[in-house]
């Protein structure tokens, strides 16, 4: 270990000032970056790339003492800052030397790791796959760890696959001891020690590390009984140990009864795992009932008998103290595991009265074990095993493709999981897991399994948790999961990470159901308790939507006469009043059902409104769109297109506005009006466009067609009546599909509150006592006397003021003392007046010389009214009202406008701001240059020359069926000031609001949060601190901005319907403030497509003369970003600094798997094609011992060339890294994707962490490799030694081997290579002489050869014919061998059958007589034959006629001298296979 590398670090030391002759050039990126890091000028580097890598291989070699020069200094500097730098976190010893210890010297071990020793970050250590070539050198090391453990504040040491000499535990030991406060809190060792020798220092590092609490061991190997008792005896004294690992050891069930079973046992222990252990049963029993301690056991693939799982299932049921039993299957082809066990302990161990105590994980690759495992989990959901609280399965979707699964679509029951009429409210599971990808049997058999599990679920009372992560899951799939939690209120966690639906918004949807059904769980539940009776629940809202002047309220007033018999006073009054906001009807109220008429205001500037009081849910909605064709002002019909215009926009804002509730769509009519202005009464028209629109919004929407009778005047009851019929059809087919139970004390209530209001419209707002009072007579008449005085009166009223204003019946607004029980009076009487004032209101404002303005329309450009307006306003609205009205007051309503998000007072200021009251300026021009306008007021307060700036857009997945409503960004700002304020302590000074953006100082970061002009997204513009980086700072953004905003959409203050995804813009943009609707973005999705779209383009271009492919050519894809006018020319930028972290690395990951998929195939066709080869060897070897029987022992060797001028390497010349050109090409591209990740880890803070986590694809890569690469060489050999073995069955001798001339040559006629030569070939025929290419990959023809003509006559037609069968021969046992496609001969070898019969053609004997023919006396013609074509070709140039060039390999095995084509030839000399004469 003192050799080389002792000598390089004084080398180094001595040539600091180096000569002109060396003059160092310029470092490579990577060498720069790393110095700098380690330098501490960079991002903190918190672990060490390989150094192994190929970026670095030039400075750190295996072979230390071929690095000289000025790499002797750049490896010693890099050294030193190893040892210098103090942020390491991780200390993965195969980081620095790759697996060889002796890469470095041990006084350059002394150098890199004097810095580890009083570190107060490092917190790993990793010993694992190391390989030494003296103990003292491995001694030498574990010294140094040792003392590293004895001062630092390590918590974690690893040593994996690293067999250590006791003398080494010694040292590592030994630094334990010494160190008394030592932090050491895991110890894993997994086959660490040479012998058991090494194992009471083992039990002394336990002893010593006092803070110890988890502990793993894995070791295949015996170990005596004593030896076991030291280790057993470390255990129980220790006190702090809480987790006990075991792997693959086989004597672990002594080590368990030792440790701790037993009253002596370790008590400390509360977790213990189990894993690839044999014959544990009465161990197992043994421990479950004698130690209290353990909480937890994990078994993890243990091979018992279906009787001892079975033994094992009684004791958990009836006397096991532990309160979770962990079981991981993971069942193979032969069922290692039997499936018996598995349904011998889960109904073994089903209780009805002892709660679960068993998770079970299964992991399966085959058809039949699926069934298996939904048959048990259909078992377990009906409530017939109750043993599992969890249940697990994930599934090789690719194996069960393979086998051929999707066959399965005739052989699939009815039903995969069927409840057997129950409904699974006896069901004890309480976690669901299950991954089965895109397969058959989830989507569609004749029913499907997903269908099966939400019908399973709808009844289920047990499951709270749900994990569907990694699925692919599309929209019918969310809108049954969505239907789902309409009726079941018990799951409270839905786990859809890693799929579609995390990243186009459904997910946030997903969670505000579960928040809302929480909410629904608390008041059903309190109903249940108090055991009131429930009935079907028939009442529904019909919405009336439109644009102005529409005929919408006149259609209501008819409606009302029809359905009522209520007549309308003062019609001239009523034509001339316009609806503001929303003015909400009692239509029928009645044993039938209860339906209500919400008639929303046309006009835009009320569109605020009704979303904030629009109702959340479709269910028993329907929505009414009223169209008038005719256009009062020019007394003529509207263009077509303004139907299509209008309609569209409320389908999108009812789209928005609704909550997804699975399949039950929004019902939209279209109602034409105005009939008696009608030219025709034909709706051609209007078809048409409706239907287009249809299929728009089939998604989301429910679009009717248009039928007769929705063409009207809506002033004749005679025309609407049949209308009518058709909404009141409509419901009550709503009510007969999907009514819930509600409790009747509700229904009664909703009746009672709608009369009360008709009788009383001068309270609409209650105190909360009289509400009480007004509910107690019910309260009375429905909870029954038996429990009307242990029933809870405060809770039961939370839950039905909860459940009515779910409905619509009441408004509840928290932190208000009162209830409105007039939903009329806020939608329509209080708001809408407080708009339609707003915009015509005038306020006489002063300046500060008290000089009265003049009166003027009001108008705000920020939403900003100082206090006087804001009183102004108030008081203009309460002299309007009635005079018997009661308990409103100006404070009562500026708390009602607080607490719906309408209005926040700025106390410091005494401003109000109200956006939605109180209109933007009027004026033409500027309502031309708004965009820039607002933009204008925007500036960087804390920028500085370094700032960095990343935007992202959150935009609408669909921007033609759904933007972010009126009422949407307003509200946001005032529920995240509040939000910022309240909860997170933020001062008020630090958020500021204007109409169309927030201004946010956030922990060093300046942010804009604005909204975009087109109402379909919004920009959150960030200038970073500049004490963090843009990692750090994305991070904070996304998680206090980003995705509180779109919980806030999913929420029912937002627009439940939309669904959002992310996007990012560009930075230019970010950093001039460049007005929203000129920024450039895209989608986050889109530019990863790019991304990974301009790697796998440079993937199938990679030259493979590069030692590694240069970072910026291969992960630096930039995206180009258009101009825009006035403010950017054309820029470019990378899209690994757009994207996030989590995607950079899920395109690194995606690479990754996606070659790990080519190496399989690789792998499988290799595996194939070694398979066919050995079939042909095997024929090929049979004849030739029909043919020489005096050589029937000869051994292989022997069949290859006895070349003296081959150069032939040592055996480790001949391993798997130099095997052949493939070889070569597809290790450099893994090198390549490695130092990618090398410095994405180094350059991206943060990033490191997680490609860590991506450990095990790397080494899964190189397993795959290694196994390629030895398929291949053996292959290689195997081709070499067919070869060789036709050469003899065509007899060519050794001298004629050696003497260099072709020896593969075929005759064509240049209609079809072989193929019709021996049928065509006749006295006077021209034919074509050509010769294959002789490569050591497998022998081709060339493209391009032009060859030798051959004029064919009495003279040389026996040779040529001779020639031909010499080619057929090859060709022959090349097919025999499956070597066709392979050697790229492709059309050259006919149809095999074809071949055969040719072969016994041309030789005139039957197949079976083939050996004959082979011993037969032919073997003289055919070296005439050989001797004819050598004296035609001698004077040839072979590279101008047939592009074959002379070579010399550099192994014998590989084929000694060839003819090789030119690219086989380049290829070969790349990879130093071959040497050119």
């Amino acid at each position: 270990m003192e050799g080389a590398g002792a000598s390089n670090v004084s080398h180094a030391a001595q040539t600091r000032g180096m000569d002109s002759a060396d003059e160092e050039p310029e470092l490579p990126s990577a060498i720069q970056d790393l110095i700098r890091r380690l330098e501490d000028k960079g991002e903190p580097i918190r672990w060490l790339p390989k150094l192994s890598g190929p970026e670095f291989r030039d400075f750190f070699s295996d072979r230390a003492r071929t690095i000289t020069g000025w790499r002797s200094q750049v490896r010693l500097r890099i050294l030193e800052a190893i040892g210098n730098c103090n942020t390491f976190e991780d200390l993965e010893v195969k980081s620095f030397c790759g697996e060889e210890i002796s890469a470095f010297t041990a006084s350059e071990w002394e150098l890199i790791l004097r810095g580890f020793r009083y570190s107060t970050v490092l917190r790993v250590i990793n010993v694992d796959n190391l390989k030494w070539s003296s103990d003292a050198e491995v001694e030498s090391l574990c010294s140094q760890l040792g003392r590293i453990l004895n001062s630092s504040s390590v918590t974690h040491l690893t040593i994996d696959n690293c067999r250590l000499s006791a003398r080494c535990f010694l040292n590592l030991a030994s630094g334990l001891r010494e160190h008394a406060d030592s932090k050491l809190q895991s110890l894993d060792l997994y086959e660490a020690w040479e012998d058991s020798s090494a194992v009471k220092h083992v039990a002394d590092m336990i002893n010593c590390a006092t803070r110890l609490e988890t502990m793993s061991l894995g070791y295949k190997h015996d170990m005596e009984e004593e030896t076991v008792g030291i280790l057993s005896q470390a255990l129980i004294q220790s006190s702090s140990l809480k987790e006990l690992y075991l792997d693959n050891v086989k004597w672990g069930a002594t080590l368990l009864l030792k440790a701790l079973a037993g009253d002596d046992g370790n008590r400390s222990i509360n977790r213990l795992w189990l894993k690839r252990m044999d014959r544990l049963g009465g161990c197992l029993r043994e421990l479950l009932t004698s130690n209290p301690s353990l909480k937890e056991v994990t078994l993890d693939n243990l091979r018992m008998s279906p009787e001892e799982w079975r033994q094992l299932g009684e004791f958990i049921r009836g006397r096991a103290t532990a309160t979770t039993i962990c079981v991981n299957c993971s069942l193979d082809e032969n069922d290692t595991i039997d499936w018996k066990s598995i349904e011998a302990l889960a109904s073994a161990a089903s209780s009805d009265v002892k709660d679960p105590t068993v998770k079970l994980r299964l992991s399966i690759s085959w058809d039949h074990q699926l069934m298996l495992s939904m048959n048990l989990l259909g078992r377990v959901l009906r409530g017939e095993i109750n043993s599992l609280k969890s249940f697990s399965l994930s599934t090789n979707e690719e194996s069960l493709i393979n086998q051929g699964f999707l066959r399965f679509n005739q052989e699939t029951p009815e039903s995969i999981l069927w409840m057997n009429g129950k409904t699974g409210e006896t069901s004890a599971l309480k976690e669901l897991k299950l991954y089965v990808g895109d397969m058959f049997f989830w989507k569609y058999g004749r029913k499907g399994g997903w269908m099966d599990l939400l019908c399973c679920l709808r009844g289920n009372t047990s499951l709270t948790h749900l994990d569907l992560s990694n699925n692919a899951l599309d929209e019918k799939e969310f809108r049954d999961l969505m239907g789902l939690l309409q009726v079941n209120l018990t799951l409270q966690e839905i786990d859809v990470s890693n799929t579609s639906w995390t990243r186009d918004g459904k997910e946030a949807l997903i969670q505000e159901a579960l928040k809302q059904n929480q909410k629904r769980a608390t008041y059903m539940t309190v109903f249940r308790e108090a055991k009131l009776t429930f009935g079907d629940a028939k009442a529904g809202r019909l919405f009336l939507c439109g644009f102005p002047k529409a005929g919408k309220t006149k259609l209501c007033q008819t409606l009302m006469r029809i359905v009522q018999g209520k007549s309308w006073f003062g019609n001239k009054y009523h034509e001339l009043w316009r609806t503001r906001g929303i003015e909400v009807e009692l239509l029928q109220n009645n044993d039938k059902g209860h339906i209500s008429i919400w008639d929303l205001a046309g006009q835009g500037i009320f569109r605020t409104l009704q979303n904030v009081l629009f109702p959340q849910t479709s269910n028993f909605c329907v929505f009414l769109f009223v169209y008038s064709p005719f256009c009062k002002e020019t007394s003529s019909n509207k263009p077509e297109s303004c139907f299509q215009t209008e309609l569209e926009e409320w389908l999108s804002f009812i789209t928005s506005s609704t909550r997804v509730t699975g399949h039950n769509r929004p019902q939209v009519l279209v109602v034409i009006s105005h009939k008696d202005k009608a030219k025709s009464n034909s709706l051609t028209w209007a078809d048409s466009i409706v239907d287009e629109l249809m299929e728009k919004f089939a998604k989301s929407i429910n679009l009717h067609f248009i039928q007769e009778c929705f063409h009207v005047d809506a002033r004749k009851k005679k025309q609407v009546i049949p209308l009518k019929n058709v909404i009141f059809e409509i419901f009550e087919k709503l009510w007969s599909e999907k009514s819930p139970r509600v409790p009747h004390l509700c229904s009664q209530l909703i009746s009672l509150l709608v009369t009360n209001t008709k009788k009383n419209k001068s309270c609409p707002l209650w105190p909360y006592k009289k509400f009480h009072d007004f509910c107690a007579p019910s309260l009375t008449q429905f909870i029954s006397s038996s429990s009307i005085h242990v029933v809870d009166h405060s809770r039961i009223m939370k839950s039905i003021i909860s459940y009515l204003n779910d409905v619509g019946s009441i408004v509840y607004i928290p932190n208000l003392d009162y209830i409105i029980v007039d939903p009329n009076w806020l939608t329509n009487t209080l708001l809408g007046e407080l708009v339609a004032l707003g915009q015509t209101f005038q306020a006489q404002e002063f300046e500060s010389s008290h000089k009265p303005m003049s009166h003027n329309l009001y108008t705000s450009k920020d939403g900003f009214v100082s206090e006087s307006v804001f009183a102004r306003l108030i008081d203009e609205f309460l002299e309007k009202q009635p005079s018997d009205q009661r308990g409103v007051d100006r404070e009562l309503l500026e708390n009602i406008l607080i607490n719906l998000d309408l209005c926040f007072k700025l106390e410091d200021t005494s401003q109000y701001f109200i956006p939605s009251f109180i209109p933007e300026p009027a004026s033409m021009e500027k309502q031309k240059h708004r965009e820039v306008e607002h933009v204008d007021s925007m500036a960087w307060e804390t920028r500085g020359e370094t700032s960095k700036f990343l935007g992202i857009r959150i935009q609408c997945q669909d921007k033609i069926t759904m933007s972010l409503t009126a009422a949407f960004f307003p509200c946001f700002q005032m529920f995240m000031r509040r939000k910022l304020i309240s909860e997170m302590h933020v001062s008020k000074e630090m958020v500021t609001c204007s109409r169309h953006y927030q201004r946010l100082f956030l922990d060093g970061h300046e942010i804009y949060v604005e909204q975009g002009t087109s109402h379909n997204y919004v920009d959150v513009l960030m200038l970073c601190s500049k004490h963090k980086s843009r990692s750090e700072a994305l991070q904070y953004v996304m998680k206090h901005i980003v995705e509180v905003l779109i919980s806030f959409c999913a929420s029912s203050k937002g627009c439940p319907g939309v669904e959002l995804m992310l996007g990012v813009i560009q930075t230019r943009c970010v950093e001039m403030l460049i007005p929203s609707h000129l920024r450039g973005a895209i989608l986050i999705e889109e530019l990863k497509s790019k991304f990974i779209h301009s790697i796998d383009d440079k993937l199938e271009d990679i030259p493979l003369d590069r030692s590694h492919l240069v970072e910026e050519e291969f992960f630096h894809y930039e995206h180009s970003w258009p101009s825009i006018k006035g403010y950017t020319s054309v820029i470019f930028e990378r899209a690994r600094d757009l994207l996030w972290e989590s995607d950079v690395e899920a395109v690194v990951n995606g690479v990754r798997q996606k070659r790990m998929e080519q190496l399989e195939s690789l792998q499988q066709g290799l595996i194939q094609q070694l398979e066919s080869l050995q079939r042909g060897l095997i024929e090929v070897k049979n004849d030739l011992i029909h043919s020489y029987p005096e050589n029937e022992n000869m051994a292989t060797d022997s069949n290859f060339l006895d070349m003296k001028d081959s150069n032939q390497p040592s055996s480790r010349c001949s391993s798997w890294v130099s095997t052949s050109v493939e070889n070569r090409g597809t290790q450099l591209l893994l090198e390549r994707i490695d130092e990618v990740e090398k410095n994405l880890g180094q350059k991206v803070d943060g990033v490191d962490e997680r490609l860590r986590s991506v450990q095990s694809i790397l080494e899964r890569l190189q397993m795959k490799m290694e196994q390629i690469f030895s398929l291949q060489q053996e292959l290689q050999s195997k081709l070499s030694d067919f070869m060789s073995k036709v050469d003899r069955i065509v007899e060519y001798s050794q001298t004629f081997q050696q003497s260099r001339t072709p020896k593969r040559p075929y005759v064509t006629d240049d209609v079809g290579l072989f193929y019709r030569v021996n049928s065509l070939l006749h006295v006077g025929k021209t034919v074509r002489l050509q010769l294959m290419c002789e490569s050591a990959t497998g022998f081709h023809s060339v493209k391009d050869q032009e060859g030798l003509k051959i004029r064919v006559d009495r003279y040389n037609s026996s040779w040529i014919r001779k020639t031909i069968e010499i080619s057929y021969k090859i060709m022959y046992y090349a097919a025999k061998a499956g070597l066709d496609m392979t050697l790229g001969l492709g059309q050259a070898i006919p149809e095999w059958a074809d071949l055969k019969s040719d072969i016994v053609d041309l030789v005139g004997i039957s197949n079976c007589d083939r050996s004959a023919f082979l011993k037969g006396g032919e073997s003289m013609e055919l070296k005439e034959a050989w001797l004819r074509i050598q004296q035609t070709l001698a004077p040839i140039n072979y590279s101008a006629i047939f592009k074959l060039y002379q070579v010399k390999y550099v192994r014998l095995e590989l084929g000694g001298h060839a003819w090789v084509c030119e690219e086989c030839m380049n290829k070969g000399l790349r990879t130093g296979i071959l040497l050119g004469n």
